[in-house]
């Protein structure tokens, strides 16, 4: 079914769908490869690629910052036709920066309710107070943002655009300068938990994968301007290694929540219980939670290990070896339908006498799951 607005003078008409759709969108960077492009109207997916390959310029172009030709509507309302367009204020999005772009001369509680104020969707005060507490926000309410570390300031600028709530949310690179652990201890968990009672169509850019890969299910793909519609997660892994920019190894998995007691959260994979603690985010049994394991953090044996402190043994199959430059060796294991990989040294590999198609028993500590 199709629809037909008036719009910029004259009639403009949308296909009928709730979501984001793009089509032959062209800007100065990407002249011959026009951008098409389709999501639903809410769900988290992430933007990466390697460096200068256009995604800075698609966000700006959706946000209308970025003069371009092509069809842009969004939630049935067109925003772009042709060379005629919405102005940004009129668009039902929000822009997130890595250089945080806050209101110079203001305190981070100004900053703050603004955004709150011109919200079309606001946050529950209580809510807001829980979000502030999360983000270590709290006590720097009365700082000016220009006394802001880099690392505080993107911290603020992304609260902003929760505490605004927009349909649409488009972050760049929103937690470049936030230390890693706090990003996968809490950040990470808090935004998940927060866009699943709060959906909205977030697009998430980040070149650290690790962030995509706990906060989104599919995620796009620019090189050199040309835009792949969205990528399931291997996929995109697969295009990282091949381009050599790929982080170290972290396998993603999930499990469904069985409880949460003492912030120990009790996992179940196919059957098998995992562990994990000091969890931030909020669960509910029946939930499934997803999570990252380092390579280096797998201990392989070949016999079903006695009482130990690490919480966690999981039967595996070793599915492949691969020999590392610098002469480790990287195991590719499954369990429960799920990929890990464990990096171990050539003499335990020698010692192991692993044989691919053999089962044997991956240890981990309960501190080792990130992101949860």
């Amino acid at each position: 079914m199709e629809i037909t607005l008036s719009l910029f003078g004259t009639a403009t008409t949308v296909s009928d769908s709730t979501g984001l759709s793009v089509e032959g969108l062209v800007t100065s960077f990407n002249a011959a490869t026009p951008w098409q492009l389709s999501l639903p109207a809410s769900g988290v997916f992430g933007l990466t690629g390697p460096s200068g390959s256009g995604k800075s310029t698609l966000l700006a172009a959706l946000a209308g910052q970025r003069r371009c030709r092509g069809k842009i509507s969004f939630a049935n309302t067109v925003w772009q036709c042709g060379r005629r367009a919405l102005s940004t204020h009129k668009r039902a999005l929000s822009l997130g920066f890595q250089d945080s772009c806050l209101f110079a001369g203001q305190s981070v509680a100004d900053n703050l309710a603004l955004a709150r104020r011109y919200s079309r969707r606001p946050v529950p005060g209580e809510e807001c107070d829980q979000l502030l507490k999360a983000f270590g926000i709290a006590p720097l309410l009365h700082q000016p943002v220009e006394l802001l570390s880099g690392g505080e300031a993107q911290r603020v600028a992304l609260l902003r655009q929760l505490f605004h709530n927009a349909p649409l949310q488009l972050f760049d690179e929103p937690l470049s300068a936030v230390q890693r652990t706090q990003v996968l201890r809490c950040l990470l968990p808090t935004l998940r938990d927060f866009w699943a009672r709060y959906p909205a169509l977030v697009i998430w850019t980040s070149h650290d994968f690790d962030e995509i890969q706990l906060l989104a299910q599919r995620c796009l793909w620019m090189d050199a301007a040309d835009l792949s519609a969205p990528l399931t997660l291997p996929e995109v892994a697969r295009h990282l290694d091949t381009q050599g920019v790929g982080d170290s190894c972290r396998s993603r998995i999930e499990a469904r929540v069985e409880s949460l007691q003492e912030s120990l959260l009790t996992l179940d994979l196919g059957g098998i219980a995992l562990y994990a603690d000091r969890v931030a985010g909020h669960y509910r049994k029946g939930d499934t939670a997803a999570f990252l394991l380092e390579a280096g953090d797998i201990s392989l044996s070949a016999e079903r290990p006695g009482l130990s402190s690490m919480l966690n043994c999981l039967p595996v199959m070793l599915a492949a070896k691969l020999h590392l430059a610098d002469g480790r060796i990287r195991l590719q294991l499954t369990a429960a339908g799920q990929v890990l990989y464990a990096d171990i040294s050539r003499l335990s590999c020698e010692r192991l006498q692993l044989r691919d198609g053999a089962t044997y028993f991956a240890q981990f500590k309960a501190g080792s799951l990130a992101g949860l």
